[in-house]
C-alpha cells in the first residue's frame, strides 16, 4: 500500500511549491555551482561556458565536434558559436582531416591543457563547499540518483525524438 506521502509526491498540487520540483531544485543547484566556479575560472579568462567544453576535451582531446556537442548536451550550432568563442581565445584549434572533410575534430592547444591543472582544484573546492556536512555514502548516493533522473529523464528524451521522427 503507498504512503500518503508518496500519493501527494505524485499530485500536481505537491509541485506548485518549487521546493518540491527536482528540476527547480537542480536549477537552483546548477546555477550556484555556475557562479562559483566562474569566480574562480575567469582568473583564467575561462567562463563558466568555456569551462563545460574544456573539462570534456580534457577527459578525450581530438574529438568530432558532433560528439563534443553531445557530451555538453548542447545542440550543434550552440556548440559552432562556442567553438569559435574557444578557438578564438586560443584554448582549441578545429582541424578536419583528409580522410572525411565533413569531420571537424577539436583539439586543446597546450595553454589549454596547463589550465586543467589550475581550474580542476576549484572544480573540487566547489563541490567540497556544496557536499558539507554529507558523509562519503551520501554523497555516492547523491551521485548515483541524480545520475538515475538523468537516465529517466534521457529515456522520456528518446522516445520523443523518435515519435517526432515517425511523424516526420
Amino acid at each position: 500500500m503507498a504512503t500518503k506521502q508518496q500519493n501527494d509526491r505524485h499530485s500536481p498540487e505537491y509541485y506548485t511549491d518549487p521546493n518540491n520540483s527536482i528540476g527547480y531544485l537542480a536549477r537552483i543547484v546548477f546555477r550556484s555551482f555556475s557562479r562559483l566556479l566562474e569566480r574562480g575560472t575567469l582568473t583564467q579568462n575561462v567562463s563558466a561556458g568555456q569551462w563545460r567544453f574544456l573539462r570534456q576535451l580534457w577527459l578525450e582531446d581530438g574529438i568530432t565536434q558532433r560528439e563534443l556537442s553531445e557530451r555538453v548536451g548542447m545542440r550543434e550550432p550552440t556548440t559552432v558559436v562556442a567553438l569559435k568563442g574557444l578557438e578564438k581565445a586560443g584554448f582549441i584549434v578545429r582541424k578536419k582531416t583528409p580522410v572525411d572533410r565533413r569531420k571537424t575534430f577539436i583539439y586543446l592547444t597546450p595553454h589549454a591543457k596547463k589550465l586543467e591543472l589550475i581550474l580542476a582544484p576549484m572544480n573540487a573546492e566547489i563541490h567540497e563547499i556544496a557536499t558539507r556536512g554529507m558523509s562519503d555514502e551520501e554523497v555516492i548516493m547523491l551521485q548515483e540518483l541524480m545520475r538515475r533522473v538523468i537516465e529517466n529523464l534521457a529515456d522520456e528524451t528518446r522516445q520523443l525524438t523518435a515519435l517526432s521522427e515517425i511523424k516526420a
